[in-house]
């Protein structure tokens, strides 16, 4: 039996323990890092992982931090915002209440292909030394000790790994959470279902009406984004990859959820010709790559990083809901704090504070962003609600954890205390409006649909929070506290506007923070 004796054991090699390997080994090219995954490479692609869509966070990390822009520019499509459809299905979707915008905002998103990703971070964290142990299942784990252990068993026979660090990356397999126990109640009931067709879908079919057609600013693009059909309890994606494929998506609360029985694709069809026949119509006739259920999906982790040596990253740690795309934002928060705790520890620095202080912020993170959608389900198909929702949390996410993020203030200690005030305050806010949207979501509204399109494009606020971050100012400290005093105002007319006696009347305050927003949502 073989031993391996390595500085860092990465246990999964998907998204987030390769991002994580090419991402350490860019800091600390020195450290000996191997990583095992079960699946051989190359992975498939169309049909490897769910979770095709990224959105700032993420995108930035995976062009910027880890040097992959030329990988997305070749093998992913620029993602064209998110759009939400409402109202009673009509086969003339001009018919269907609009939300999204008329041109893209300027930082680019993408959606992407997780096989051609995951096969591209493979070969290029080889070709720097990494080593990859693909095709090998854990047969037994022990991280309790100083030179954490991992056995493995593969077409080699069984070898055992040792490193005084192991980071848990296997994705719901969580290895270290099991062994420590480290799961933790979430409030967040949501379930998931989604499978891949071998066609291209592409919306901008789904009305001739030249006015619906002439509201996007690049002709035929629709497509583009990851378009949404909303539902009271529900949400369907449609997400399209640049190899031809379009991912569908249907997720729901608990209410909506078992109305209906998903259990295979024929099922789920015919909840489609019922509730979205437009889209039934294009998915009945194609062929069916995969088909996967997931009840109960988001997951909560007493603790992410330790000083002792372990961490985790990724769908192992902590998961909150698709909607947003979350997912590679949180993969990009739990790798650049693992990146500098290893990398210090292996310095001979004391990360025992570090460690704990990381923690917390990452805590906080993942609480506000749990928070978007716990009990809020039921809103989803009111188009009031997710007009000024959408804003809201753009708002809340590009003025507050995207400025942390692109001014890589997150491993900032000393500027992380300097920004604790307007953080505080910030939260304090997103808990206000979501519990505003919280009451209004109980009621689980559908409004008649009037073909109106809120374009979130024309509204100031959004722009405002945009071009901070893709500025080069270097005070992070101002910055956050001139956005968290806009969002102040945000919040302000976003309640007043949520309320059922609403007045279609804005004041010039609003004006500069809404533009006419107010017109399109009380419309």
């Amino acid at each position: 039996m073989s031993v391996l004796h390595k500085d860092v054991i990465i246990a999964g090699g998907g998204l987030a323990g390769l991002s994580l390997a090419y991402q350490l080994h860019q800091a600390s090219p020195e450290l000996d890092i191997a990583v095992i995954e079960r699946n051989q490479f190359p992975v498939p692609e169309k049909t490897a992982k769910v979770g095709e869509s990224t959105v700032e966070i993420g995108s930035r990390y995976l062009k910027t931090t880890l040097n992959m822009g030329q990988h997305f520019t070749e093998r992913h499509l620029r993602k064209h915002g998110l759009r939400c459809f409402f109202g009673t299905p009509q086969s003339d979707f001009s018919q269907q209440d609009e939300l999204g915008v008329s041109e893209l905002f300027g930082i680019p998103t993408y959606q992407i292909d997780r096989g051609a990703i995951e096969n591209h971070l493979q070969k290029a964290v080889t070709s720097r030394g990494v080593t990859v142990l693909d095709g090998v299942t854990t047969s037994a784990l022990d991280v309790s000790q100083k030179q954490k252990r991992v056995s493995v068993q593969g077409s080699q026979g069984e070898q055992i790994i040792q490193a005084p660090w192991l980071v848990d990356a296997a994705g719901r397999q969580a290895l270290v959470k099991k062994q420590f126990d480290l799961a933790k109640p979430n409030p967040h009931k949501g379930n998931a279902l989604w499978f891949r067709v071998d066609k291209q879908i592409k919306l901008d079919s789904w009305s001739s009406n030249a006015d619906w057609q002439g509201r996007i600013k690049q002709a035929n693009t629709r497509w583009l984004s990851t378009n949404h059909l909303m539902g009271p309890g529900y949400w369907v994606w449609i997400i399209p990859l640049d190899n031809g494929a379009t991912s569908i998506g249907i997720v729901m609360d608990d209410t909506a959820f078992e109305a209906h029985d998903f259990s295979n694709f024929d099922s789920t069809l015919r909840w489609l010709q019922q509730h979205h026949p437009r889209c039934a119509e294009e998915v009945s006739d194609a062929n069916v790559l995969d088909y996967v259920v997931i009840r109960d999906y988001a997951q909560s982790c007493k603790q992410l990083f330790s000083d002792q040596g372990w961490g985790l990253t990724g769908e192992s740690g902590v998961f909150a809901d698709p909607f947003y795309s979350p997912g590679s934002d949180f993969i990009a928060f739990n790798n650049c704090f693992l990146t500098r705790l290893i990398s210090d520890d292996f310095a001979g620095q004391d990360i025992r504070l570090q460690s704990r202080l990381f923690e917390s912020i990452n805590q906080s993170f993942f609480d506000s962003t749990l928070s978007l959608y716990t009990g809020e389900y039921g809103g989803f198909g009111d188009r009031r609600m997710m007009s000024l929702k959408l804003v809201w949390d753009y708002a809340y996410y590009w003025g507050v954890l995207s400025l942390l993020f692109f001014r890589d203030a997150i491993t900032d200690v000393d500027l992380m205390r300097q920004l604790n005030r307007p953080l505080k305050q910030a939260q304090m806010l997103n808990q206000t409006v979501q519990a505003a949207f919280r009451e209004r979501a109980k009621k689980r509204l559908v409004l008649p649909a009037q073909g109106v399109f809120m374009n979130q494009f024309n509204v100031p606020c959004l722009k405002h929070f945009n071009q901070v971050l893709e500025g080069d100012s270097s005070n992070t400290q101002q910055d956050m506290i001139d956005n968290v005093a806009l969002l102040e105002r945000v919040a302000r007319y976003t309640q007043a506007m949520l309320q059922d006696d609403a007045s279609m009347q804005i004041s010039d305050d609003e004006r500069a923070v809404f533009g006419d927003y107010r017109h399109v949502v009380l419309a």
